[in-house]
């Protein structure tokens, strides 16, 4: 049942969505992805889907979009119809002019060469005139506050600056329906306000939503139905914004308060084990880091933040050689590494991408969960086997060992790959936008490995977009604008200097904040 006024008037009109009785099966798998999913969507609806990673919400959308059964082999029972048209009856992609859906990975559905021609691809599909193709493009990118991207190459974006011309891209396209699959999830906190602000405008126009997500914080406001998924069945259903704040995650369940740190390190405790001194790197040219200069600890969990585009990704690909710098010096246990190879800077950082599936490489999970060990441990194939094992089962991968890696979810994905790193137990974890895909549940299982890693003596630098998990977990806050490190301060500190700069979106939901003197003191 749908509440209010608006719920009422919907009831009355004919849904856009109707599902009877779905349920897939993907090839290869003895479990059912989804299992006899009834759902009805009325025409301006704002429903939000939430439940544990892996639990079915992206195949459901799939479903939605119509590229199950065809672009996703399997076995498919019931039916999905979007206004009145059966999804059986159109080949995938058939239904681009009603159901827009934004992917939880932004690359998959990026086909152009430029972020102009990447908006536009789609209304030039629907035979969109030239004259409104220019509107559309200007009104999209201006919606998720992406205009000066407009003429960029679109492989020289930023995963969170991806995102947002994904979702660009099918706001174009004028969609009835439109289904977004963790659209924050690689946005910094001032892009995820306005992708919000955005949504909240298009509920006028009587555009049906669906949002998937786990983090619901900001959604619960906006929210007429919100549907909890487990093991493919939408098992809870809440119909008011009292009734969602239930859902919301219990925060720190470890017993972390935010703002403090469960050990703080202080500078002062030996010489740094990592350092970078006046570092320059970029792309084709164009500098993304101008001048960075930092250092870390041992013991030390760093949080990296700042808005999409500023250099959080770069700064870890130049780290581990992937990416040359131009300029200035790495430094690991005193020693200048700037000319060491990938291969051997490896041996002491592993890094797990943004974008899980740019490190998969094996057939099955167990097979890519050693690999990295395999190649750059000194322990026997034993060792090896006994602490990927235990990984496994710490990140509740054990279940698909032997399937292909490429059918897991994507917070799956980034689990694993996270599990293949920590097999080998590397001195520095570079972590980036690790907690996209995870519930709090697995959110906490990753930053108990952290606090493990971190009483080994390891450091860990995370790109992070998450307040309340910065001022829990992290011990240390280096924040990035345009390629310049801006702040380099402890997490109390740092968040003081970003609430001094207005910059509300960075800071934890419930924290106390005390003034930073000039000299970088709490007062």
């Amino acid at each position: 049942m749908v509440c209010g006024l608006k719920g009422v008037i919907s009831i009355l009109a004919e849904p856009v969505v109707d599902i009877q009785k779905l349920s897939f099966t993907y090839s290869g798998s003895a479990a059912l992805a989804l299992q006899d999913i009834d759902l009805q969507i009325y025409p301006g609806e704002f429903v939000t889907i939430t439940g544990p990673s892996g639990c079915g919400k992206s195949t459901l959308a799939l479903c939605l979009a119509g590229f199950i059964p065809y672009a996703y082999p399997g076995r498919m029972e019931g039916s999905v119809s979007i206004q009145g048209r059966n999804t059986r009856d159109y080949p995938a992609g058939g239904l681009s002019g009603i159901v827009g859906l934004v992917q939880q990975d932004p690359e998959a559905q990026l086909c152009t060469l430029t972020v102009r021609d990447e908006i536009a691809f789609g209304p030039e599909n629907l035979c969109v005139p030239a004259e409104e193709i220019q509107e559309r493009i200007n009104y999209a990118l201006q919606a998720v506050g992406a205009l000066e991207l407009m003429d960029r190459p679109v492989h020289t974006l930023s995963g969170g600056e991806k995102q947002r011309v994904a979702i660009a891209s099918v706001l174009a396209m004028n969609p009835l329906l439109l289904i977004l699959d963790e659209p924050t999830a690689n946005l910094d906190p001032f892009c995820t306000a306005e992708v919000l602000e955005t949504l909240k405008q298009l509920r006028k126009q009587n555009i049906s939503i669906i949002v998937i997500e786990h983090r619901l914080e900001r959604l619960v406001s906006i929210t007429d139905r919100l549907l909890i998924m487990q093991n493919g069945k939408i098992v809870g259903e809440s119909t008011s914004v009292e009734s969602h704040r239930k859902y919301l995650p219990i925060k720190n369940k470890t017993g972390l308060q935010a703002g403090k740190t469960p050990k703080l390190v202080k500078k002062d405790q030996g010489k740094p084990l990592l350092s970078v001194k006046n570092l320059r790197a970029g792309y084709e040219g164009r500098d993304i880091l101008a001048g960075i200069s930092s250092a870390a600890y041992a013991g030390e969990t760093i949080a990296i933040m700042g808005n999409n585009g500023s250099g959080k990704t770069t700064l870890l690909l130049v780290l581990l050689g992937i990416l040359k710098a131009h300029q200035g010096s790495i430094e690991f246990q005193g020693q200048d590494i700037s000319r060491l190879k990938v291969a051997r800077r490896a041996r002491d950082m592993g890094l797990a991408f943004q974008n899980p599936n740019h490190q998969i490489f094996e057939n099955t999970v167990a097979k890519e969960a050693q690999l990295a060990s395999l190649n750059l441990s000194q322990n026997s194939e034993q060792e090896i086997a006994s602490r990927v094992d235990h990984y496994l089962k710490f990140f509740d991968l054990w279940p698909y060992k032997q399937n292909n890696p490429f059918t897991l979810s994507l917070g799956e994905k980034k689990r694993l790959t996270l599990v293949s790193i920590l097999a080998y137990r590397p001195g520095i974890l570079l972590l980036d936008e690790p907690l996209v895909g995870q519930d709090s549940d697995r959110l906490d299982l990753l930053m108990a490995a952290i606090q493990e890693h971190r009483d080994r003596g390891g450091i860990t630098l995370m790109v992070c977009h998450e307040p309340d998990v910065v001022a829990a977990n992290c011990d240390r806050v280096l924040f990035l604008d345009k390629g310049k490190l801006v702040i380099d301060r402890p997490v109390n500190e740092a968040l003081a200097l970003l609430a001094q700069m207005g910059m509300e979106e960075y800071l934890p939901s419930s924290h106390t904040f005390h003034s930073v003197s000039k000299e970088g003191n709490l007062i």
